[in-house]
């Protein structure tokens, strides 16, 4: 019970965030007569969704931490800016002024701003590609939740179409009125409605592809980025 209530919060979360196309539910009358190859596989991807939905909760949890870190650097490298434009008229004043002790003591202190400047972009670079790659992650994981939760509603919509069929369930078929039969002609090929599931999760699969290629376009920047912040770091 624990678990199915598990899996109710976890469709509920990927409604409110953003999926609000996914379909209901399938009718869990429909679901009672499984094979034992079914219901194992019903179990795995049960169990699969509980997995994945904590690694998008890990990942969640790392983007709340590191994403502040980029705007505080950036708030400090305006500040070293403006310290550099003020250091440079100070330059520029005592150069036209011949104050050579002066000089010597604000072109070292503009140096040391100007290599201050240098390894904050670098940070900020690589906080902002984290941030970017970590992001990425999340949709990534969200993409991977999605198409496995998209996988165990059309796998039960299989198992009910089955079970509907064996009970000889009309489905669609069984007539109406002349006006919802002129205005809204059934598929036969789609007699209970469930095609639905099946294009949704072939959607999913195209999500996925999506979100891996973003994946792996920010981790490539991300690298760029930490490898760039290293090697500044390394000949300090």
């Amino acid at each position: 019970m624990m678990k199915k209530f598990i899996l109710f919060c976890i469709s509920c979360l990927i409604i409110l965030t953003g999926c609000s196309s996914i379909p209901g539910p399938v009718e869990e009358s429909y679901l009672l007569d499984k094979t034992p190859a079914e219901s194992e596989k019903i179990n795995t991807l049960e169990q699969k969704i509980i997995e994945k939905n904590k690694e998008r909760q890990t990942v969640e949890k790392r983007l709340k931490e590191i994403s502040p870190l980029a705007p505080q650097t950036e708030e400090e490298l305006k500040l070293l800016k403006k310290e550099n434009a003020a250091l440079k008229e100070m330059v520029n004043f005592y150069s036209q002024n011949k104050d050579a002790v002066n000089l010597e003591k604000k072109n070292k202190e503009l140096k040391e701003n100007e290599e201050l400047i240098e390894q904050k972009t670098n940070l900020f670079n690589y906080q902002k590609a984290e941030t970017e790659m970590t992001q990425a992650n999340l949709d990534l994981k969200s993409a991977e939740l999605n198409l496995l939760v998209a996988e165990l509603n059309y796998e039960k919509s299989k198992i009910a179409a089955r079970n509907r069929e064996k009970q000889g369930d009309p489905g669609n078929q069984g007539g109406g009125n002349f006006f919802t039969n002129l205005f809204s002609k059934p598929d036969p090929d789609d007699k209970y409605g469930y095609k639905k599931y099946e294009n949704y999760y072939k959607k999913q699969q195209e999500e996925l592809t999506k979100a891996e290629k973003k994946f792996k376009e920010s981790e490539k920047k991300f690298l760029e980025a930490k490898a760039a912040f290293d090697s500044k770091n390394l000949n300090k």
